[in-house]
């Protein structure tokens, strides 16, 4: 249903406001949102109130989609001060409230949740640090760069360079050059040039782009949003090369895991990009169970019959439990982040059933003594990583139910299986920060409390926080392969330029 006569009371709004001065009025309220230690407050009516409790990120990036949109140079208004910001601000819930519907059924409000936890999820992470380690440790991969080298002519480094100096300037202002020399930490003149033309995209460009992916529907909200491709806008035509950029958290983003989108259409490239994944899941494990209480036994290829199998990916045991890993580097899709029909998600969720159900078909050869591990008869807990974050919860998590029982029964698996070795799907941020936890109180002491009551519809990271809160709050903050920063930045560059980007 096309209800664009209720997206146009803000769509009118806006055209009054001034194109560059809201531009860069939204990057101070992205900056002071987005920095804990912030004090800015702002006049609600009744008291002084923290910026940071009457609007939200992703307010502000949707914000910033919508002044890019429709704002004009012409424009007269400015988003600063505050009472003007607030007036935009209700008059964008009020849209997002008419799309969705006044008459919305439980079910509608229900799968609803899915796209609402893909839009907001995402900004509540905290700190970047481990994310970014991640995916410079899974791009830098000899097999995976040497893709990423071809499309681009940029290695991992450069790119990594190259996101934490522009962020680093978006600090402290709005606007920057194309034409920044970045030499001095050893990034070519032309591969930045190249780099700042992939990343960014005149205001014509971006309002096309906006224009081919909008919907105005329920998913008005959700709908992609291209600063998340192209971080730098140029608004003046006069200055191509002046860019604006007024979300600084979408450069570190692209620089990272946006580095997919450069080499994801690479013919062979699927097959690295996942052996890459598993490698780096191992040396977490590595990294976190260093007790000699723990075994790590890594995949092994074994034979049954005539058939080949690789087996499971990890699988990590200790004297009461074993926990059977696989590692899964596919990303739900950006049309079925923003969906609210089951049939959409399901589609993408069935990606997820059938790798709990391979992991069930790996534990079954397992058992039957087909492979390297010794078996035993401690319990199993299945666990499917993801190394992007799905947020499951919602219709994507009965979804996701109903999928693995129905391919259980395709796959004559034992139903039985689902009580006795429950599975689990967490992303893999998800487990580096609970795994420290599960080292100290071991694999059983975690899983079967994370399947009992309702806790097996938790994902695994609020579970903990809820049910092992000291021990996790205090394990949570630990820095993976702080030692390695050195390979991204020369070293004297760590203390002023990495660790203040990196965590807030």
């Amino acid at each position: 249903m096309n209800n664009y006569h209720r997206y146009k009371p803000l769509r009118n709004l806006l055209r009054q406001f001034n194109l560059q001065g809201s531009i860069e009025d939204l990057w101070f309220y992205y900056q002071a949102v987005d920095r804990r230690a912030s004090n800015a407050k702002v006049w609600t009516g009744e008291a002084f109130t923290h910026l940071q409790e009457v609007v939200y990120k992703w307010e502000i990036a949707i914000l910033a989609r919508e002044i890019a949109l429709n704002a004009t140079p012409e424009g007269k208004n400015r988003l600063r001060p505050w009472p003007n910001m607030a007036r935009v601000l209700n008059m964008l819930r009020q849209v997002s409230n008419a799309m969705a519907g006044a008459d919305l059924t439980p079910d509608q409000a229900y799968n609803s949740l899915s796209p609402t936890g893909q839009l907001q999820f995402p900004w509540q992470r905290g700190r970047l640090f481990n994310s970014l380690m991640r995916y410079f440790k899974v791009f830098s991969a000899p097999d995976v760069e040497h893709f990423l080298v071809r499309a681009t002519g940029v290695t991992t480094q450069e790119w990594f360079r190259f996101g934490f100096a522009a962020a680093g300037q978006l600090n402290t202002a709005c606007s920057i050059s194309a034409d920044q020399d970045y030499r001095a930490i050893g990034i070519d003149l032309e591969r930045s040039k190249s780099v700042f033309r992939k990343l960014s995209q005149s205001i014509e460009e971006f309002r096309d782009n906006v224009s081919a992916a909008a919907k105005y529907d329920e998913t008005w909200m959700y709908t992609w949003n291209p600063l998340e491709g192209a971080p730098f806008v140029g608004l003046d035509p006069v200055r191509p090369g002046h860019l604006h950029c007024p979300i600084p958290y979408y450069v570190l983003q692209r620089v990272s895991q946006g580095l997919f989108y450069e080499i994801a259409n690479a013919e062979g490239f699927t097959n690295p990009f996942g052996t890459s994944f598993q490698a780096y899941v191992g040396e977490v494990l590595s990294e976190t169970f260093t007790s000699t209480a723990f075994t790590i036994y890594e995949e092994r290829e074994y034979k049954v019959g005539r058939d080949r199998k690789d087996g499971v990916d990890w699988i990590l045991a200790d004297d009461h439990a074993n926990l059977f890993i696989e590692c899964k580097a596919k990303r739900m899709t950006v049309g079925a982040k923003s969906a609210v029909d089951p049939t959409i998600i399901g589609q993408q969720v069935d990606f997820l059933a059938k790798a709990v159900i391979q992991l069930y078909k790996n534990i079954a050869d397992a058992l039957a003594g087909r492979t390297h591990w010794p078996v035993n008869q401690r319990p199993i807990f299945p666990l499917v990583v993801t190394l992007e974050d799905w947020y499951l919860f919602g219709t994507s998590t009965d979804l996701l139910a109903k999928g693995v029982r129905t391919k259980m029964v395709e796959a004559n698996l034992d139903l039985a299986w689902l009580e006795t070795m429950p599975y689990t799907v967490a992303s893999c941020e998800d487990f580096e920060d609970v795994s420290p936890t599960i080292a100290e109180v071991g694999i059983l002491a975690f899983f079967d409390l994370k399947h009992s009551g309702d806790h097996h519809h938790w994902m695994v990271k609020p579970f903990a926080n809820d049910q092992f809160k000291e021990l996790y709050r205090r394990t949570v903050q630990r820095d993976l392969f702080s030692s390695e920063w050195s390979r991204i930045l020369p070293e004297e560059a760590l203390p002023a330029n990495l660790k203040r980007i990196a965590s807030p």
